[in-house]
């Protein structure tokens, strides 16, 4: 990760807490989006204290983040990760993507895991195209008919 640098013009990534204001009002943009797809019955993931999260701001603006939340030795799991509709099509998600991925193996995580939807078109093609595969689902997700996981391992 580029600790608060600037990566492109106007484009900045930092480190964050779960509990940054940034990090709050995106993620909770996020769930109220993912709400209005799937309905209010989607599972309820809290996230755990040693999750650690990476902001994207443009032009000074939190417009992005996602989360790196460490499972057990090796493997990691991406959480909330979102772009603010307005900034889609712009490539921020390969950015925070391709960061999260750096700052795991920082880390010695070796293996990614992650959950999105099935009405995610973009999420689902982003994750695919950048090495991701299709996995069983895992706990809480095993039951969702919605849920689709992937998995990448990490050079």
């Amino acid at each position: 990760m580029t600790d608060g640098v600037e990566v492109m013009e106007g484009v900045e990534l930092r480190p964050a807490t779960r509990t940054d204001p940034a990090v709050v009002a995106l993620t909770t943009a996020q769930q109220a989006e993912l709400a209005a797809i799937y309905g209010d019955d989607q599972p309820l993931v809290t996230l755990h204290p040693d999750i650690e999260f990476i902001v994207l701001l443009v032009d000074g603006t939190p417009t992005g983040c996602v989360g790196l939340q460490p499972i057990s030795a090796g493997l990691g799991e991406i959480k909330r990760m979102y772009v603010e509709p307005s900034s889609r099509g712009w490539g921020l998600s390969r950015l925070l993507l391709t960061s999260v991925e750096s700052q795991a193996l920082t880390q010695g995580l070796t293996t990614l895991r992650l959950e999105t939807g099935t009405q995610q078109h973009q999420a689902l093609a982003l994750y695919t195209r950048h090495g991701y595969t299709p996995i069983p689902p895992y706990p809480p997700f095993e039951t969702e008919p919605a849920s689709r996981c992937f998995a990448k391992e990490l050079d």
